[in-house]
């Protein structure tokens, strides 16, 4: 059974409503926050925060105990307790394995370090709760790890690694990008994506390559670079699906 999400204006506003969804006390909550959320304006559209509640897994038919008062190791707001020896890649294990037992969840980490930084690779079948909810707790995990270990990494760099979220994330893609296009087709507007990575824009532009009334582009600079989506101009020859710079 996963563990059930509740969504808010913010992080407040959504453990609130988590804790009277639930019959408990906000403060008894253990909690990851999936996403923060963000205040609309200017052109941006609004998102609700969401956070995904812990609840213990126990036999049928056992009682439930009145939830512990202690901190939550994946408390959004509470600084998680972090192992700290002279091995960080056994500290990343360590935290690993508390997050997993504290949300009981099959999962184990090997972690190795070279060029590109600390790789963790998630193994077990917890990967597969993970990836619920389009990956945002496996998101969440993330960032709660860089923010633990990144400096720590001789090139200031920690990635994680999930059996199967690579796939899950480009079909994922791919539907959007077929989203966008089909509603680009049906009112003639362009329309941009989110800030994507060049693998992630790559996709995208192929995706869309297979639609010949359409072409793409990307714009921004930075972590803000997009891909738009936009009727096909008369006066382009040839496939603009895919730039120099995203090859």
């Amino acid at each position: 059974m996963s563990d059930p999400v509740f969504s808010g204006q913010d992080v407040a506003d959504a453990v609130a409503v988590a804790a009277r969804s639930l019959g408990l006390e906000a403060a008894r909550l253990k909690y990851v926050v999936l996403d923060a959320g963000r205040p609309g304006g200017l052109g941006v559209s609004a998102s609700p925060a969401r956070i995904a509640v812990l609840l213990e897994r126990r036999p049928a038919g056992e009682a439930r105990p009145i939830p512990s008062a202690r901190p939550s190791p994946l408390h959004g707001d509470d600084q998680p307790p972090v192992p700290r020896t002279g091995d960080v890649r056994a500290d990343v294990r360590g935290l690993v394995r508390r997050l997993a037992e504290a949300s009981g969840l099959d999962l184990a980490a090997e972690v190795e370090e070279g060029a590109e930084g600390l790789v963790v690779k998630l193994q077990g079948p917890g990967c597969a709760m993970l990836l619920e909810e389009e990956g945002e707790v496996f998101r969440a995990l993330e960032h709660l790890l860089q923010r633990a270990y990144r400096e720590r990494a001789s090139s200031g760099r920690l990635s994680v690694q999930c059996e199967g979220y690579r796939d899950h994330r480009d079909a994922r893609l791919r539907s959007r990008a077929l989203e966008i296009a089909r509603a680009v087709e049906a009112d003639g507007k362009p329309r941009r994506t989110e800030p994507l990575n060049s693998y992630e824009r790559r996709i995208v532009h192929m995706v869309v390559s297979e639609l010949p009334a359409l072409e793409t582009y990307s714009v921004g600079e930075g972590a803000d670079r997009r891909v738009t989506i936009a009727p096909r101009r008369k006066d382009v020859e040839g496939d603009r699906s895919v730039e120099p710079s995203e090859s």
